[in-house]
């Protein structure tokens, strides 16, 4: 059986002409749909384990922004991004703490 996709290419093709002035060229419906698909499903499953290690069998809200955040690796949540630099080499710590004094310096 086939894997289905998260969205149908006429719904992609609508969406991208109702939010942009440019012609799209044909090639990019499938390519965006592919890329919706493999996001999609790697968000599913990074809230499938956030769902299962909080010991429930059901995929709620916030399962899906941490899973969002840990897939995409955007996140405005302070928390995340210090959790990020914990991770960090001492080097590469060092390294953003001279680019933050600097940063400090000139505003």
């Amino acid at each position: 059986m086939e894997k289905p996709s998260i969205t149908k290419p006429n719904t992609i093709e609508l969406f991208m002409k109702a939010n942009s002035t440019l012609i799209i060229a044909s090639e990019t419906i499938s390519f965006f749909q592919t890329q919706l698909d493999t996001l999609s499903e790697a968000i599913t499953k990074a809230a499938e384990a956030n769902a299962k290690k909080e010991n429930r069998t059901t995929i709620m809200p916030p399962d899906i922004k941490a899973a969002l955040t840990s897939v995409t690796g955007s996140t405005s949540d302070l928390p995340y991004l210090f959790k990020q630099l914990e991770n960090l080499s001492a080097k590469d710590t060092a390294t953003i703490s001279e680019l933050i004094q600097k940063w400090l310096d000139t505003h």
